[in-house]
């Protein structure tokens, strides 16, 4: 499977091998402590997943352990377009492809994925693969329409399979864990858009949180720092992941009050991103010195004291206007971020 697991679509930004320094002056973010340089995300950091949880990405194989069809394109990886869906929830036992974990061998599963770690990066394990720990999944299976109506119309069937979901993760991570012997554990579900979450605060609490918390409680049974991924305006939510357990948040976008919550929690709380996609840089055709000076903003606005990791969410594409502009934010991460601790005051 190790040839499955070099993912070509997941077009990382950092185009550099690790160095030992780099990974050692993230560990001292996620310590809490103020680093040497302001770190890049990808210079400093790689990923190692549960390797069934990423069998689609074969060539031959399109399904997930949901039983959702995906597609493989240069730009990424998206459901595919007309896929069977399921229409009743109450039927997800019959929808799944879950792997009967008796079978899996789990000392070659991790050996196939730290074949591409880098040793001089930091680990971060992720615990999803599909998108998504439980949100992302249940839009994917069902809709989006037909998934947020489930979370209110059918609430027990909802947490039935959340439990299924939650009980093959735990046993996943306490296999792997000590296996890869990662830096960080990351949990992950988009379930915010640019404006706003796509639930109620109250219904996270009643639907998601409970499950989160088991998956975070396995991490901390190995003493790990724990990441939330979540793209969008998703700050409703921040205060219950902190209280969980979450020392780090990706990829921490503008739309959310950055500046408050770094206020609110300090080093507490890493903010891991920071880069505004969506502003004049993010725009095709954006100037060098448009897009250097975003990275310069950034790291302005967000590195004071630490608790701070730049991280532009990887730009995709292989457009000569992409490639371009990734390279300009790399170098100017780089440049400017190694300078950032040593300015005169």
């Amino acid at each position: 499977m190790a040839e499955n697991m070099v993912l070509d679509w997941m077009k990382f930004s950092s185009s550099v091998s690790g160095e030992a320094a780099e990974k050692e002056n993230y560990l001292k973010v996620i310590r809490g402590e103020e680093p040497d340089w302001v770190p890049l995300y990808f210079d400093a950091c790689d990923w190692v997943f549960t390797g069934f949880m990423l069998d689609y990405v074969n060539k031959e194989r399109k399904f997930d352990i949901f039983n959702v069809e995906w597609e493989i394109h240069e730009a990424g990886k998206m459901p595919k377009p007309n896929r069977r869906l399921l229409e009743d929830v109450t039927k997800w036992r019959d929808f799944v492809n879950f792997p009967d974990t008796s079978k899996i061998d789990w000392e070659q599963m991790a050996a196939e994925a730290l074949k591409i770690h880098d040793p001089n990066k930091a680990m971060g394990y992720r615990t999803d693969g599909c998108g998504g720990n439980f949100f992302i999944p249940l839009m994917n299976m069902m809709g989006f329409e037909e998934g947020l109506c489930a979370l209110l119309e059918e609430p027990e069937a909802v947490d039935e399979l959340f439990e299924a979901v939650t009980v093959l993760t735990e046993e996943a991570m306490r296999h792997l864990i000590p296996i890869y012997k990662p830096d960080v554990v990351i949990i992950d579900d988009d379930m915010a858009s640019a404006t706003n979450l796509f639930i109620s605060l109250e219904t996270f609490r009643a639907r998601f949180r409970p499950f989160y918390q088991r998956l975070i409680d396995v991490a901390k049974e190995f003493e790990l720092p724990v990441e939330l991924h979540m793209c969008g305006c998703c700050e409703k939510v921040i205060p219950d992941f902190v209280e969980m357990g979450v020392n780090i948040w990706q990829p921490a976008q503008v739309m959310n009050d950055l500046k408050g919550i770094k206020a609110r929690y300090g080093n507490r709380l890493v903010l891991n991103g920071g880069w505004d996609s969506q502003g004049k840089a993010g725009m095709p055709g954006a100037s060098q010195e448009t897009v250097r000076q975003s990275a310069r903003t950034a790291i302005d606005q967000f590195a004071e004291g630490g608790g701070y990791v730049f991280w532009d969410l990887s730009p995709v594409g292989q457009s000569e206007d992409m490639q371009k502009k990734i390279a300009w934010l790399e170098d100017e991460a780089r440049t400017y971020g190694r300078k950032y601790y040593h300015k005169e005051k």
